[in-house]
């Protein structure tokens, strides 16, 4: 089976820029095979293609010859381009519009025997006519499904996922299968989880837009918008216990300026290497000249997400990806050893089942809480990764348990695990929304009083000890606890003279309780993260753990992330947010005398005392291990 280790992997999607979805209806051998040639010229080492499925299947025993023909002549150019492709099958759903195959007459394709039966059999065809064909990275089962037909079931989808999947391995041992799978997985229960599709598929995918989900709020090139597909593909990976892939990611410039969009790949691209995902494919490769037709007709703002524009322009998106490919050829990416993460945020158990507890304990819920978690431990210079409510915790110093509720957040067994965590030495966060456990109260230290929502439209907490004021816009459908101190020592208050922050020393850890879902809180503000100062809070967590790192930054904006690469260690800087950042860079050792700091990227020297990297920028250093 094809590996990726090798390389990341650097794709966009594709549709000719003159005739969308028509590729296969209106075949241009030459303006394919100068676009592609376009795609190389920007490092773009693979073009994800969709099968229109009524272009190759126009009757269930039908698979088109002259379909396949055009398929065939797609090979010729990516051996002439050296480039290779991703073809995604049953593609019905497209930029917002739905195209059926005329046979299908109201069945559903996921539990339908007659479906499942023809559908078979075309990627029967496929895998038995291109096995060895090495222009081919991989297979992708199709493009967002649920878009396209509602799966009845989580188990309808994994039955389809995996029938599907197993006849392709079946006649092609040479190329993996996915299944291109959109961050509605993890915003609703669409019955497709990725716990199920790693059944069947050797990786996962991810599709996510910050400009599509009211989880963020705020301009595509700030932080929580370029953390966010950074962070769904690791909830992905750790959701599904597979390698991931972010299939699609990108905007359109009808929405924004080319330079903010080109930012925003910029940092994305990084991040996700630095958040161990094994490729980006952007959306998409090119603008489109064909306004008027469906889908775009339609969705209008799609003409424009094209990395470079309808005559051929390279847009800063396209540049971007560019200047990162040629990063990519300086290292040897197989080289690239991620360290052990020390700290993890927990998942909720229940995280799509929930919703019986009350209409807002969604999955979207889920998503908010830990995407802002994700945002403050990153903020709070702490390498996090995400662990599952049943997994193991003992590899940790740390565990982070945001905006906890009351029921299908815990179950009481792996509550006892954290307590058990917390008194053989490790550090607990947690922040309060209702959850209700035996042992809560020696765990923090504190006796619990009574629950209740907010009084006040707003929230307001001192902390001197930590020399911050905080302040958060209420929820009225949230709880905040009302409890007194036992052993647990109070350092921050409420506007009401409340306890906000309490910590107590349990066994032979710590444990930080908030009684504000904060992260919950903090997901509902626009822009927050420019003057908000919460991390402060998981940088004491940190320091109570114990956890330390050889690089650190004092900005909150710059995600510093650690690769061990051969004898030394490979330091990545990312700017999350807009602004130009003035810093100092630690190294907890002495630097060589004839020790050179240069950026990778830039080629330029770097002034450990005086550090400067631009709004949304990035710098690559390589440190000489050793004190």
């Amino acid at each position: 089976m094809a590996k990726f280790a090798d390389e990341f992997i650097i794709g966009a999607n594709y549709w000719p820029r003159n005739h969308g979805i028509e590729i296969w209806k209106e075949w241009n051998y030459d303006e394919i095979k100068s676009e592609f040639i376009e795609a190389k010229s920007l490092g773009i080492n693979v073009m994800r293609i969709n099968l229109f499925w009524e272009d190759f299947q126009p009757k269930p025993d039908v698979i088109s010859e002259e379909a396949v023909k055009k398929f065939d002549e797609l090979i010729k150019i990516c051996h002439e381009v050296d480039m290779k492709i991703a073809p995604t099958f049953f593609v019905g759903h497209m930029s917002g519009e739905n195209w059926d195959v005329p046979w299908r007459e109201g069945r559903n394709i996921y539990s339908d025997s007659f479906m499942l039966r023809y559908q078979i059999k075309l990627v029967r065809f496929f895998a038995e006519r291109y096995k060895d064909e090495s222009a081919i990275l991989f297979w992708d089962l199709s493009n967002e499904p649920d878009n396209y037909v509602k799966a009845e079931s989580r188990h309808d989808a994994w039955l389809w996922n995996y029938v599907l999947s197993n006849e392709i391995k079946k006649y092609d041992k040479n190329h993996p299968v996915t299944l291109g799978i959109h961050q509605a997985s993890l915003l609703t229960d669409n019955n497709f989880y990725p716990e199920d599709l790693q059944e069947g598929n050797d990786f996962l995918c991810m599709h996510a837009y910050p400009i599509y989900t009211d989880t963020c709020i705020d301009p595509v090139n700030s932080i929580r918008s370029t953390y966010m597909a950074p962070f769904a593909s690791k909830l992905t990976q750790v959701m599904g216990g597979k390698e991931v892939l972010l299939e699609e990611f990108g905007a359109t410039t009808l929405m924004m300026s080319e330079d903010i969009e080109g930012n925003y790949y910029k940092v994305v691209l990084y991040s996700l290497l630095a958040n161990e995902s094994i490729g980006a494919i952007a959306w998409c490769f090119g603008d489109f000249s064909v306004g008027e037709r469906l889908p775009y007709n339609s969705t209008p703002f799609e003409t424009q997400f094209g990395i470079t524009a309808v005559d051929g322009r390279v847009k800063k998106a396209g540049l971007e990806i560019k200047a990162f490919s040629e990063f990519m050829n300086k290292i040897e990416y197989k080289d690239l050893k991620h360290k052990k993460c020390d700290a993890a945020i927990i998942i909720p158990d229940k995280y799509y089942s929930a919703l019986f507890v009350g209409n807002d304990y969604t999955p979207e819920r889920n998503f908010r809480i830990l995407l802002n978690s994700f945002i403050l431990a990153k903020e709070a210079g702490i390498d996090v990764e995400l662990v599952r409510a049943d997994g193991d915790f003992s590899k940790y110093k740390m565990l982070i348990l945001p905006s906890a509720y009351r029921k299908g957040h815990l179950n009481y067994d792996q509550w006892v695990k954290i307590m058990d965590f917390v008194k053989n030495g490790g550090t607990l966060y947690v922040s309060y929304d209702g959850i209700s456990v035996e042992g809560f109260d020696e765990v923090f230290g504190v006796k619990t009083q009574y629950s209740m929502v907010p009084k006040n439209e707003t929230v307001s907490m001192h902390c001197e000890e930590l020399g911050i004021d905080l302040n958060y816009k209420a929820l009225k459908f949230n709880k905040r606890l009302i409890a007194k101190p036992t052993t647990g020592r109070v350092i921050a208050n409420d506007d009401e003279n409340n306890p906000a922050i309490v910590i107590n020393k349990y066994g032979k850890g710590n444990a930080i309780l908030v009684t504000y879902p904060i992260e919950l809180y903090l997901s509902y503000m626009p822009d927050v993260y420019k003057t908000d100062r919460s991390y402060l809070i998981y940088e004491y967590a940190k320091e109570l753990s114990g956890i330390e790192y050889n690089v650190k930054v004092e900005s909150p904006y710059i995600e510093v992330k650690e690769f061990d690469y051969g004898r030394k260690t490979l330091v990545f800087f990312i700017n999350h947010e807009d602004i130009d950042i003035h810093t100092k860079i630690r190294i907890s050792r002495k630097t060589k005398n004839n020790e050179k700091i240069q950026d990778l990227i830039s080629g330029r020297q770097i002034n450990l005392e005086n550090f400067t990297i631009e709004a949304n920028g990035v710098v690559a250093i390589l440190l000489e291990k050793g004190v």
